[in-house]
């Protein structure tokens, strides 16, 4: 009886770990406001696309405000590059190293990329359209990209509203 309860526990560990694991992906540093209206349109956005990304509305939001990004600009890769998580492999959302990185899960991606986008020296100190000219040189991509971002939202919205 006692190796049958010891087991029980040792398999509640492992469950709890998983669910741990699971839920970790969506933790973020820093939360925002509730009321944040951004949250809500990008939600909506990716909803409505039937994108596996919209789990990830804050979190997007939140590491392109950390890294000072257009909050629309991330989500739009992802959904230019995996239709916002459908087709993304090894949790990259963003076609990153024209596919061939790998992350431990879709928030680690976020995060480096965004923090790519920021601070590498491709991209570093550009604005957001030689950021994409950057990303992929391919002469409709900027536009594909902006376009996505404009149906996000036709604004770029303050952080604080």
């Amino acid at each position: 009886m006692k190796l049958f309860k010891s087991g029980l526990v040792l398999m509640a560990g492992f469950l709890g770990a998983a669910a741990a694991a699971g839920h970790a992906d969506h933790d973020v540093t820093k939360t925002h406001p509730k009321n944040d209206v951004r949250i809500g349109l990008l939600r909506r956005f990716l909803e409505k696309k039937h994108s596996p990304a919209a789990s990830y509305a804050e979190t997007f939001i939140l590491e392109a405000d950390t890294h000072g990004l257009d909050w629309r600009l991330l989500p739009s890769l992802a959904f230019v590059e995996s239709g916002g998580g459908k087709n993304c492999h090894k949790n990259n959302l963003f076609g990153w190293d024209n596919g061939a990185s790998k992350f431990s899960s879709a928030t680690a991606a976020i995060h480096e990329v965004a923090t790519a986008l920021a601070e590498a020296r491709p991209y570093r100190g550009k604005s957001t359209q030689g950021k994409l000219a950057a990303y992929n040189e391919s002469p409709d991509y900027k536009n594909l990209v902006t376009t996505v971002m404009r149906r996000i939202s036709p604004v770029v919205l303050p952080e604080s509203l």
